[in-house]
């Protein structure tokens, strides 16, 4: 484990982690709570309904208790969560660099995902958290959780409409200045994996804007990526053996499934995932070393994305 986060765990998150457990085990108690006396509830009014003669009352009042009891929970879990990120994930960021700004209910603007052209789908709900912005030496950088969905209907055996949500896209997306405005739009999706459920349409809408597929030399790089581009030359400016070398350590580092674009002057990467990072869990103690670990490596991995690429060498020339 590295030095750093133990020391920075002995001597400033320990006694506000241990604080935080205590408010845990409370939040725990009250998850109990909520669910014996909904079930206490049910099990006694609604026999009791049927007994004399109440029913609909028996189950209206048994859900409204439930209810009740699941908001107290929900309100205290959610303020557990709400500390936790503001004392103990602020000050894991701050110790990798003290520059960076964290918003744990912010995330990446509706537009920076638009202008990725990563994803062909048209969504129907967008949500993240836990937005980071900061600058490693001369690469400014932002990311965050995202979770896009769009929607479909059908309808069921007695003609009522039901909705049913889709994902594009769960995981973090992050955004760096590449130092360099791209006169073309150059994307490299992973090969044989399904990382978009729009990877189908987003083929199509490659072509459609005149992008054509890239063949690179390099077997392992093509191994892991499709490459797709409308400026064949720019693209394999971008992509030097250098850079090719970079994007296939990086990949074989992650345990995720990753997609990345060149578009104006921005490098996106989308980090597909189904992990909720940076957040607590109700059934772990607060105070574990081993779990404030596991977060620091999760945002050291996604700062050093800069380092990993070679961002501040300035690779590319501004134009």
């Amino acid at each position: 484990m590295d030095s750093k986060i133990t020391v920075l765990y002995e001597t400033h998150l320990k006694p506000q982690l241990e604080a935080l457990d205590q408010d845990r085990k409370k939040v725990i108690k009250q998850y109990w709570q909520s669910l014996l006396l909904g079930v206490g509830f049910a099990v006694i009014i609604i026999p009791l309904s049927f007994i004399y003669d109440f029913q609909a009352f028996g189950f209206i009042f048994s859900i409204i208790i439930a209810i009740v009891m699941h908001r107290l929970y929900s309100k205290r879990w959610d303020q557990y969560k709400k500390d936790y990120k503001y004392k103990i994930i602020t000050k894991l960021i701050s110790s990798i660099d003290s520059s960076f700004i964290y918003q744990p209910t912010q995330y990446i603007d509706k537009q920076d995902y638009k202008n990725s052209t990563l994803f062909g789908r048209h969504y129907d709900r967008y949500r993240g958290e836990d937005f980071i912005e900061g600058k490693i030496d001369k690469t400014s950088l932002r990311f965050s959780e995202l979770h896009t969905e769009y929607k479909t209907q059908s309808r069921d055996n007695n003609g009522k409409n039901q909705d049913q949500w889709h994902t594009i896209f769960k995981g973090l997306f992050f955004i760096a200045d590449a130092n360099k405005h791209f006169s073309g739009q150059t994307t490299i999706m992973p090969k044989n994996h399904s990382i978009f459920s729009a990877m189908g349409q987003k083929l199509s809408d490659i072509f459609s804007n005149n992008q054509q597929q890239v063949i690179l030399e390099d077997p392992d790089f093509t191994q892991l990526f499709n490459v797709y581009s409308n400026d064949q030359v720019e693209a394999r400016y971008l992509l030097s053996p250098a850079m090719v070398q970079r994007l296939i350590n990086f990949s074989n580092r992650s345990d995720h499934t990753i997609a990345f674009s060149f578009v104006n002057d921005h490098l996106y990467i989308a980090i597909s995932s189904s992990k909720n990072y940076f957040e607590p869990k109700l059934f772990q103690q607060a105070d574990s070393l081993t779990f404030i670990a596991s977060i620091y490596y999760d945002l050291k991995f996604v700062i050093n994305i800069v380092d990993e690429l070679n961002l501040n060498t300035r690779i590319w020339t501004k134009q």
